[in-house]
């Protein structure tokens, strides 16, 4: 017999299809023989309660999340910690990082219950935040990018950008932000970045709106090191981590950007390719076999 998987149950609290959904995906895991545990806080009420625990985390095999991508960035940080790999049931916009859409529930909960999917391995960034005038803050972990931005009062930043020991160049600029190929996608994407295959080993450097005509963005192997020093500006940076505010800088402090040593973890049913995904989510084609109207 296989043994019995735990499963931990995330929902966007704040979104009634989640929660629904969430709840039925506990009754058909339960029905497959998985014990379902949904963290105290999120089990907000009705049928979700009989599975609350506040060890649901410390126990589970697998966390599935029910929301979009801002409910599994915020799920990674525990599913870091505890080395649990992350299943996403899309209810959100655009679901680039979830796995299955909600009309798929039922379909997969019987191989989900059983242990049947394939595990891929995500890189994380890590940052710290180093200071001349502090202690260093961090390490901050991201899956999909970590953001220098202008705060309230600031107006053009100049960064100061070296990979390892090398000077790359100096970038006037709104911010400077370091993507993961998962982030690829994401605000890298809009600033003007690159899609990378999240098969890929490697970090972007993609400035954001660049007063400047020859800026691009770079990609580096995970083997090297970005360090991304603010050089002058009239009011303080700030430091977003996968959309978290997690520091402030000022002029002289530096971001210190390398891949993480540890990887996350997201269950694969194998339902669809990165291509397929993105030709969904973004369409950026049509689909060659598929005859003219």
């Amino acid at each position: 017999m296989r043994p019995q998987k735990t499963i931990a149950i995330m929902p966007h609290t704040g979104k009634p299809l989640a929660l629904a959904v969430a709840t039925k995906a506990a009754e058909l895991l339960e029905k497959y023989g998985a014990k379902v545990l949904i963290p105290k806080e999120d089990a907000t009420a009705g049928d979700m309660l009989k599975y609350a625990s506040e060890t649901a985390l410390d126990a589970a095999d697998l966390i599935i999340v029910v929301g979009g991508d801002g409910s599994i960035l915020k799920a990674s940080q525990d599913a870091r910690v505890k080395k649990i790999p992350l299943l996403g049931i899309n209810t959100g916009h655009i679901g680039f990082l979830t796995e299955i859409e909600v009309d798929e529930v039922e379909k997969y909960a019987k191989a989900i219950a059983e242990g049947n999917y394939s595990i891929e391995e995500r890189l994380l960034i890590r940052t710290i935040v180093s200071s001349k005038r502090a202690n260093c803050e961090g390490p901050f972990y991201c899956l999909n990018d970590a953001v220098l931005s202008r705060g309230a009062a600031a107006r053009l930043i100049y960064f100061d950008v070296f990979v390892d020991d090398s000077f790359v160049g100096q970038y006037p600029a709104d911010g400077m932000l370091v993507a993961t190929p998962t982030g690829s996608t994401a605000y890298s994407l809009s600033a003007g970045g690159p899609l990378v295959d999240p098969d890929v080993s490697c970090m972007l450097l993609t400035p954001v709106c660049p007063h400047m005509l020859s800026a691009r963005p770079i990609v580096v192997g995970v083997q090297h090191r970005f360090s991304i020093r603010v050089n002058e500006s009239d009011g303080e940076v700030l430091l977003s981590v996968d959309g978290v505010l997690k520091a402030s800088l000022k002029k002289g402090d530096e971001l210190l950007v390398e891949a993480a040593s540890e990887r996350l973890m997201f269950a694969k049913l194998n339902v669809r390719t990165f291509y397929d995904v993105l030709r969904g989510r973004f369409q950026v084609s049509r689909n060659p076999n598929t005859p003219e109207n």
